[in-house]
């Protein structure tokens, strides 16, 4: 095996010589290995006492190889003393192809280093065995043979290995931009029209021929490096620069800034991924950064000159060829910008660019708004009156910077600002004040959903009933328990027939009848802080961070699942405050019924109405009852009826007569209470009548409404009485005086 590439020579030494732990199993695997030739072995080691195994190994192929794949390749394994990187892996035939993927980059054309494995080194060499390293090297020459190493899954290769990138807008035009700006102290650079007074280059910009992906053998040092390899309409580059610069030398001279700025040149290369593809598959920006200016080459080409400090040019000369092919360059490659598309990417969801409106920027909202931000999940439109105080600091997503502004406004400038361009827009607005305006309706009419933070019972009954003909955008409320440890997702379906308004009141009795959550509502007063700044009910609770933050990411993940699926959600995530494991808790919605009484609406859930049925058929042939438990809406002249307690133990029930107790009903209505935090009340009595009769009240009945109707109406509290029969259930309301 006679090659005389320098980068393999060294003393020729016998295997057992080795002294690289690597080189010596490599060794000795290979006098093994069956597809490795007998006899081909050769070592050396090389004056830095890095070690060179020789070897020619018998490849896989087809009949037909692609790539010029031949049946026996001879290759270099090259192992260094330090062992920290895979050995370096060389293709020694004089005549192997070039360019070729997953190739790596070197200063000489020959021998080509393969790249032979995408794998860390560092996790690789816990149990990487040298017959698995033969492996990966007969493995890249049979997948070349078949052109199928690299996937058409997989990205293209880049044509040089870049020192640094250029970041690009999601909106790039190669014409639009004039400067380079380098940002920090790193080797990243902006695009700009404007120079910054830090390391700022005048850029021109060109469009090229297509090109097919691979890498280009050579790094390129100065600019005619580039010109085999980037062609203008068949034209190479520097000999396009040269033309460019001599047509626009007066254009220079009366820009004398310009002229001494250093120079910087875009390609955008379309890249196919076979050399016969009629279309690019994608588009290669690089950028070419010199430390020369239009006056250093005109000086070197003799067509400029400075005479006491003024720029003037020589009439006899132009830019000359050679000057401009010995521009040293150094390269740079783009890399994207932050953008909702490339975030989306990068959250590994699909983008969304549906609007949606976002009803509270607090703790919850801002941490929530932010990861949908983050994940280029949606535009937004923000609405919040409040401002950022320095208690707010501790949970919110702001930061100090924000302190004294309207929280709508700044998480909005954030999220634009991250993604440079405009994906929110705030109003800063108590939401009851605004909730009429043309301007608002529009909003809530366009948007894929409404999502309520604001914590506020009156936001979510208004987004309930009183848009009902106009907005038929589903309407999705969240909001933590009081001590922060509890998430609660309440969302209407797409078509909103289970509406906000009736979750709300399903989830407080599904408090009541889960044991497990019977402290979901209970709080420490102790924990309440108050702040002195406009009056006694402002009053912030002391939740921890962390836990806003983890409920912040469960209700982001929540609300894109329910966004996509329309599915109407009772749901409460609960944290484990000793094992911080995280349980769910999902309750089914259920339909209601609805009975008008003049400009009264009672709204009866069916769930509560099986409830009864079953209650009153185990107490068949005898009437039983119980009392009728709910909320009710004055301003809007409403009644929701959820649930019920049955008739206690020392009830009197006989087969015509009904007669209710109290032995612990109290202590047990209270309890309720208790549970769901005065959120539902009692609402007035119900019994059934026997098998085979009406539910008219009967004069009995009409008494004893009579006295229920006397005692709350003076409190203003509307009240009612169910009778249950066979088909139905008769509800007998009178409203209150006015």
């Amino acid at each position: 095996m006679k090659y005389s590439y320098q980068i393999i020579e060294g003393t020729e030494i016998q295997p057992d010589e080795l002294k690289i732990a690597r080189a010596k199993s490599l060794a000795l695997a290979i006098q093994q290995h069956s597809y490795c030739i007998e006899g081909t072995l050769v070592c050396r080691r090389r004056t830095d006492n890095s070690e060179v195994i020789l070897v020619t190994l018998d490849i896989e192929i087809p009949q037909y190889p692609a790539n010029g794949i031949q049946v026996y390749e001879d290759v270099a394994i090259i192992c260094s003393e330090s062992d920290n990187n895979f050995p370096e892996v060389y293709a020694l035939r004089e005549d192997f192809e070039q360019s070729l993927p997953h190739t790596n980059l070197c200063a000489f054309e020959h021998p080509i280093a393969l790249c032979v494995t995408e794998q860390s080194f560092t996790e690789a060499k816990l149990k990487l065995t040298e017959f698995e390293f033969i492996g990966y090297i007969r493995n890249w020459f049979t997948l070349t043979s078949l052109d199928k190493l690299h996937q058409e899954d997989q990205p293209l290769e880049p044509f040089f290995i870049p020192k640094g990138y250029v970041m690009l807008t999601h909106l790039y035009d190669p014409e639009k931009y004039t400067h380079l700006n380098r940002i920090g102290e790193t080797n990243l650079y902006e695009l700009s029209n404007e120079p910054s007074g830090h390391s700022s280059f005048h850029l021109f910009g060109f469009k090229s021929d297509p090109q097919t992906h691979g890498f280009i053998r050579r790094q390129p040092k100065v600019l005619s490096d580039i010109g085999e390899i980037i062609q203008i309409d068949g034209i190479a580059f520097p000999v396009v620069l040269r033309r460019i610069l001599n047509a626009r030398f007066k254009e220079f001279l009366q820009n004398q800034s310009l002229i001494k700025r250093k120079l910087a040149f875009h390609c955008c290369i379309p890249v196919k991924r076979h050399t016969n593809d009629a279309d690019p598959c994608s588009w290669e920006y690089l950028f070419f950064l010199t430390e020369a200016s239009i006056l250093d080459l005109g000086e070197k080409s003799g067509c400029l000159s400075q005479i006491d400090g003024l720029i003037v040019p020589i009439i006899i000369g132009d830019f000359e060829q050679e000057v401009i092919d010995n521009i040293p360059i150094e390269l740079y490659s783009s890399i994207l910008d932050y953008n909702p598309s490339t975030s989306a990417l990068f959250n590994n969801i699909k983008k969304n660019d549906d609007a949606f409106v976002l009803i509270g920027a607090g703790a919850l909202g801002s941490q929530v708004f932010d990861h949908f931000v983050r994940m280029g999940f949606g535009t937004w439109t923000i609405i919040d009156h409040d401002n950022l105080y320095p208690h707010n600091l501790a949970k919110h997503s702001l930061d100090r910077k924000s302190v004294g502004y309207n929280k709508a406004i700044k998480v909005s400038e954030k999220a634009n600002e991250l993604h440079r361009m405009e994906i929110a827009s705030p109003i800063d607005s108590d939401f009851l004040t605004i909730k009429k305006d043309d301007s608002v309706i529009t909003k809530l009419q366009d948007a894929k959903a409404i999502i309520d933070m604001s914590t506020s019972i009156a936001v979510a009954r208004t987004l309930a009933r009183d848009y009902n003909d106009t907005i038929k955008t589903p309407r999705i409320s969240s909001f933590l328990n009081p001590d922060g440890t509890d998430l609660v997702v309440l969302a209407e379906d797409k078509r909103r027939k289970f509406r906000l308004d009736f979750l709300e009141l399903q989830y407080y009795r599904c408090l009541f009848h889960d044991e497990s959550l019977h402290d979901h509502l209970k709080y420490d007063d102790s924990l309440k802080l108050r702040y002195n700044r406009n009056s006694c009910r402002e009053i912030t609770n002391r939740i921890n961070k962390t836990d806003v933050a983890l409920n912040a990411s469960i209700c982001t993940k929540s609300l894109k699942s329910i966004i996509e699926n329309g599915e109407p959600t009772i749901s409460i995530w609960r944290t484990d405050k000793t094992t911080f494991e995280v349980r769910k808790y999902s309750f089914e919605p259920t339909k209601w019924i609805r009975k008008d009484v003049g400009e009264w609406t009672i709204h009866f859930d069916l769930w509560l109405l099986d409830r009864m049925n079953s209650f009153r058929y185990s107490k068949l042939p005898n009437e039983t009852g119980g009392i009728l438990i709910g909320s009710y809406d004055l301003s809007r002249k409403v009644i929701y009826v959820c649930d019920t307690l049955f008739a206690p133990a020392d009830s009197k029930e006989n087969r015509s007569t009904f007669e209710r107790g109290a032995e612990g009903l109290l202590t047990e209505y209270n309890k309720y209470l208790k549970v769901v935090d005065n959120q539902l009340c009692y609402l007035g009595e119900w019994h059934s009548h026997p098998q085979g009769f009406s539910t008219e009240p009967s004069t009995d009945d009409f008494n004893l409404y009579d006295y229920l109707y006397k005692r709350m109406s003076r409190q203003g509290s509307p009240v009612l009485m169910g009778i249950l029969g066979d088909d139905d259930c008769n509800l007998i309301f009178r409203p209150c005086p006015t």
